[in-house]
């Protein structure tokens, strides 16, 4: 049975983030690195996530800490509002809100780009 993308594309997850998140393609643009990147924390995937961020936040030195917050998290949901920026400027910058639920608290981690 195939398993739709949990990023909200409602595409399957192996036609659409699963094959970024498994290292097979590299995300075309900083909206599709966002959704990868969600559905790496759906799935509980931390060796995705350090490998994503950025090197200098030093993601390796707290592994322990995002694997322990997997088990209190339940993601509900995915909206990217904008994104500007491209790969060849290696640069880019997504607008989004994550919903969730966090040690049975809801929240959102909302990221707005301000001009």
């Amino acid at each position: 049975m195939s398993q739709l993308c949990p990023c909200g594309s409602a595409v399957e997850y192996s036609l659409c983030c699963g094959p970024i998140v498994s290292g097979e393609r590299v995300a075309p643009d900083p909206s599709h690195l966002m959704r990868s990147r969600y559905c790496a924390f759906v799935m509980k995937d931390a060796n995705y996530l350090i490998r994503t961020w950025h090197p200098a936040c030093g993601a390796t030195a707290f592994r322990d800490d995002i694997v322990a917050g997997f088990a209190h998290t339940e993601w509900l949901g995915l909206t990217i509002f904008e994104e500007s920026g491209s790969d060849a400027e290696n640069t880019g910058y997504v607008s989004f809100v994550a919903r969730f639920i966090e040690q049975g608290i809801p929240a959102r981690l909302l990221n707005v780009r301000v001009s």
